[in-house]
């Protein structure tokens, strides 16, 4: 019944995590009738690391956008292509950049012309494993935050999807992918699907804590084991060094930090970016929420990030505000920031200085394999000509972007 409906021409549209139901046409940029007898595309076979959990379909990839290898390639070169961008300048891998955690490196993230964002550009690394997408959660899955940065005027530029989705249909190379992978022309469905599909291959395991709990015990140093303790996991009983003075849990990690990822996808306030006062220079979760459903335990919560890979994403917290992981620790040692709305499981935790080494020793123990990824070979635009994907992975700077040829910027400000 869905299916004759959808082909009849209705549609879920996922804006900024929002979903609402609308009627559109076959021509609108967000949703064309398939001709299924044009799709050549076949499953992709994803290898997870090890430490993670397969991706298996329905229970975490999507039955509506299943992992194929067309969807992933064309979602990887999606997402490098800086012409998704107003002007040309910023792709997905600006701020989410394989080669710096799939994260930045800057505190708070810097859109197109050298904008400044308010938030820390959170790892993409495992996200095939979360319920919500951004520090909010205002995103219920990839392709719905695949939607949001695209349009954000400090991000990719003042544009609408209709804009974005036209600018591409003047590129062949994408016209035809589109009709080999969905059987459609490009629209905004499958720029959200293939972009997702990347996004889902960004995995990090086979960490050394991986390599112990799987029976490697010389995998983690005794200063990681202590950690590891500390940080709220058991050591295995066949291991011979089992310390006697760990207090387990004494850092109280696993309250928030659990599972395969080591989050529990829920939201929590630790009082980051408080003032003296206790007040909070962003809302966080609670800002999100719709209205007559606001929590007031949300306001200034944000939602736990995976400690996987850890070490390559900071700097840390919502607002970048912590450089360094020693850092992370000595803000949740002192019991967060004090504000009214403080969550109740963070409290002064009293460790020692050899503690805290011993956690960021475990932390670091988290680091995964390092898997290259190849910048993918851009398709010609209408001029004969692809550009370089690298040239984005650079900061945005208003000068990078008045040094744009003038034909490019006439293009994308239509």
């Amino acid at each position: 019944m869905l299916r004759k409906s959808w082909l009849a021409g209705l549609v879920l549209l996922g804006l900024a995590g929002q979903s609402s139901w609308a009627f559109q046409d076959a021509s609108d940029p967000f949703v064309a009738i398939p001709d299924l007898s044009k799709v050549q595309d076949q499953p992709a076979e994803i290898q997870v690391p090890k430490g993670l959990p397969p991706l298996t379909p329905n229970a975490v990839v999507p039955a509506s956008n299943p992992m194929t290898v067309g969807r992933i390639e064309l979602g990887k070169q999606l997402y490098f292509d800086p012409r998704v961008s107003l002007n040309g300048t910023v792709s997905c891998a600006t701020c989410h950049n394989p080669e710096k955690g799939w994260s930045d490196g800057q505190v708070t993230t810097i859109g197109i012309g050298g904008a400044a964002n308010g938030r820390n550009s959170p790892t993409v690394i495992n996200t095939v494993y979360g319920r919500t997408m951004f520090w909010d959660g205002r995103a219920g899955s990839l392709e719905a935050q695949a939607q949001g940065p695209v349009q954000s005027p400090t991000e990719m530029g003042n544009q609408t999807h209709a804009q974005i989705i036209e600018r591409l249909r003047q590129i062949p190379g994408y016209r035809d992918q589109f009709m080999k992978v969905f059987g459609t022309d490009v629209n905004m469905d499958g720029f959200a699907k293939a972009i997702a599909a990347f996004e889902r291959t960004a995995l990090s395991g086979n960490s050394k804590y991986d390599q112990y709990v799987t029976g490697d015990f010389k995998a983690l140093s005794e200063s990681a084991k202590r950690g590891m303790v500390l940080f709220g996991l058991r050591l295995d009983m066949e291991d011979e060094y089992q310390p006697e003075d760990v207090v387990l849990k004494k850092a109280n990690c696993t309250s928030c930090h659990i599972g395969t990822n080591f989050s529990d996808e829920q939201f929590h306030n630790l009082g980051v970016g408080a003032d003296k006062n206790g007040k909070l220079a962003d809302l966080g979760r609670w800002a999100a929420e719709p209205v007559g459903a606001k929590n007031v335990a949300s306001i200034g919560a944000f939602k736990t990030p995976t400690v996987r890979d850890v070490t390559r994403s900071g700097p840390y917290m919502h607002d970048g505000s912590e450089a360094t992981l020693e850092a992370v620790v000595e803000l949740y040692n002192r019991g967060g920031n004090a504000n009214p709305y403080l969550s109740k499981d963070i409290k002064p935790l009293n460790l020692t200085a050899q503690e805290k080494a011993d956690l960021v020793e475990f932390m670091k123990a988290l680091e995964g394999e390092v898997v290259p990824v190849a910048l993918p070979k851009l398709p010609p635009g209408p001029d004969g000509t692809s550009p370089d994907p690298r040239a984005a992975l650079a900061v945005p700077t208003a000068a990078k972007a008045a040094a744009l040829p003038t034909a490019h910027r006439l293009m994308s400000s239509e």
